[in-house]
Order: C-alpha cells, then structure tokens, then sequence
C-alpha cells in the first residue's frame, strides 16, 4: 500500500485529537488550509485511506454521520466506508444521526 501524504496524516491526527462538535465542513476547509490546492475530494480520499489503514475511527466516524446528517446520504465513494463505520453504530447512534440502515 501507498504511504499516505503527510498533510492527510497531520489532518487526521488533528481531527482525531479534536473533542468539540466539528462536522465534514470544518475537515475540508482545514485541508485546504495544510494544502493550497486540496479540496473535498482529498477530504473523501484521506477518510477512505484511513478507513483502509484501519486508523483514527473517531475522525471517519464523526466525518461520515455529519455528512450523512446534512445530505441525508454519502457520496458513492463513501458508501463502503460508510456502511462498515454504520455496523459499529449501537441503535441509539443510529436514532440520533437519523439512520435507517
């Protein structure tokens, strides 16, 4: 596998590091902000690199439920990702974020 970018893992472990109630905004602008040219698109590929890496749950986690929450879905990209992080998800977190999965 590919190391991941450097800026990516300093994004991640930033978030992962974070307790307040941050959303997928606040992740994509903060990569803009560690690299000039980096949109959401890297924001999808740093949460699936992280997912396959099998590291920093709570930064996919709380990416993936407050996308899901604003957008009612994920983006196809994010659909395997999202399904696994949603097999954790005890009922109650289901309830809360408004999944009917």
């Amino acid at each position: 596998m590919a190391k991941m970018a450097k800026y990516k893992e300093t994004l991640l472990n930033e978030f992962e590091a974070r307790d307040d109630d941050w959303s997928f905004g606040d992740f994509d602008r903060r990569i803009s902000e560690l690299k000039k040219d980096a949109n959401y698109q890297d924001s999808k590929m740093a949460i699936i690199e992280a997912h396959k890496v099998g590291g920093w749950p709570n930064t996919i986690k709380r990416y993936l439920l407050t996308n899901y929450r604003s957008f009612g879905n994920v983006n196809i990209e994010l659909h395997t990702v999202f399904n696994s992080m949603c097999d954790s998800l005890t009922d109650e977190e289901k309830a809360h974020w408004g999944i009917n999965i």
